[in-house]
């Protein structure tokens, strides 16, 4: 699974950093570019950290292990809270797209509670599969609803319509 996820995870960033140049060019929803450069860079964050958490949780055993799903639930409610303050501070509309992108935050942030509550607290280890796949799925998730919302905006745009 390991693999897969980190060759999926390139495509999945590729097609999120393309659509986002794509949508600042052409002008699209600011609320969505505002998640959606969010998402890119909360999951940039993530994959350059991985390799620092994973040395601290494997060198520090049961503390290393509440190490690794505090740093990812962290930074999943940061960039929540980017996403938020952003909004309200500019007085922005959410979008449905932004709505979105909040949600797969804290759903993973959720999984990550879960998953350390399943392993560390209960010792039960039986969210193993549900963790590793889920997590991808909702990364996954992100692009279909991306290209949706920018071919809605584009489609918007020609018509003369704003969002």
């Amino acid at each position: 699974m390991g693999d897969f996820a980190y060759k999926i995870d390139q495509v999945i960033w590729l097609v999120c950093f393309l659509l986002l140049i794509i949508s600042i060019v052409c002008k699209l929803d600011i609320s969505s570019r505002i998640a959606l450069t969010v998402w890119i860079a909360g999951n940039l964050v993530m994959d350059k950290a991985q390799p620092i958490v994973m040395n601290l949780a494997t060198a520090y055993g049961d503390a290393g292990a509440s190490m690794w799903y505090i740093a990812w639930s962290a930074i999943d409610v940061l960039c929540v809270w980017c996403i938020y303050k952003i909004h309200t501070v500019h007085d922005i509309q959410v979008s449905q797209l932004t709505r979105y992108i909040m949600v797969c935050f804290l759903s993973l942030c959720a999984l990550q509670f879960m998953r350390y509550a399943d392993r560390a607290v209960f010792d039960t280890n039986l969210l193993i599969a549900i963790y590793k796949y889920v997590i991808v799925s909702i990364n996954i998730s992100v692009v279909p609803f991306a290209v949706y919302w920018f071919v809605k905006d584009i489609q918007a745009t020609k018509k003369g319509i704003v969002l």
